[in-house]
């Protein structure tokens, strides 16, 4: 309802005047829920929203980087490395929930990110938007990010700017009881060549999760937590899952 059809409602009840008095609070009642409706509806359009933070940058000002030889679909060769993954479970309490909080992005690449939020106090979508900022394309297989945000995400995807095949991932999360959890996550692209595995210079990938957004935590100090570690050598990143317990998550 808008003011339009308020104002027209407002119109009927001085046409009322003269006739029956029983007429008046019948017509006051339907302007008043008129009146509660159009400003329930202003509500919901202000509680959906897009937020979207500065971009910070981290990491060196220029990497190299080892190039994966092998063909898609080869399983054996080094392209395909983190195609197939496995779980590596815990005994005890995991790592990380005994490390300082990381309160400013880190990267062993040059990066930029941003954290975009796009819904509303029920639930919304957050993507870490990255930035390759070299002259360099950066293979993000097996790259490993760590980040901080609400806890309960139930949807995770791969975005590229460029045409890219869409990864599985190993991938855990750790609750810390205050209504935000540590995602650990390391990508693993299959069946697709190294050019689809790849963040260009200049040109954005993103990692997404949907999840109700928490009062514990602001975008920006999502931001401020991420830590990514590119895979630089053909290591695949596998000491840090390892270490954090991840398990492996198919398409």
């Amino acid at each position: 309802m808008n003011r339009t059809a308020t104002g027209r409602l407002a119109a009927s009840l001085v046409r009322l005047k003269g006739r029956p008095a029983m007429l008046f609070p019948l017509a006051a009642a339907l302007l008043l829920l008129v009146t509660i409706a159009w400003q329930l509806g202003q509500t919901n359009k202000a509680t959906a929203d897009v937020t979207e933070t500065t971009s910070v940058s981290a990491g060196p000002a220029s990497f190299s980087q080892q190039a994966p030889t092998g063909n898609p679909s080869d399983y054996s060769s080094q392209l395909e490395r983190c195609s197939h993954g496995v779980n590596y479970p815990l005994t005890g309490a995991n790592p990380i929930l005994s490390e300082p909080l990381t309160t400013a992005f880190t990267s062993n690449v040059p990066l930029s990110v941003k954290v975009v939020f796009n819904g509303n106090q029920w639930y919304g979508t957050y993507q870490l938007v990255f930035t390759n900022r070299s002259s360099t394309p950066l293979n993000v297989d097996c790259a490993v990010m760590i980040f901080r945000a609400p806890s309960h995400a139930d949807q995770h995807y791969y975005f590229n700017q460029e045409a890219t095949g869409h990864p599985q991932s190993d991938y855990l999360e750790v609750p810390r009881s205050d209504g935000t959890s540590f995602y650990i996550v390391r990508l693993g692209f299959h069946d697709v060549a190294a050019a689809q595995q790849t963040g260009y210079p200049s040109e954005t990938f993103a990692w997404q999760i949907g999840v109700a957004p928490s009062t514990a935590i602001t975008a920006e100090q999502i931001r401020d937590s991420i830590r990514f570690t590119a895979d630089l050598n053909l290591s695949s990143n596998t000491s840090i899952i390892q270490h954090y317990g991840t398990n492996r998550l198919a398409n």
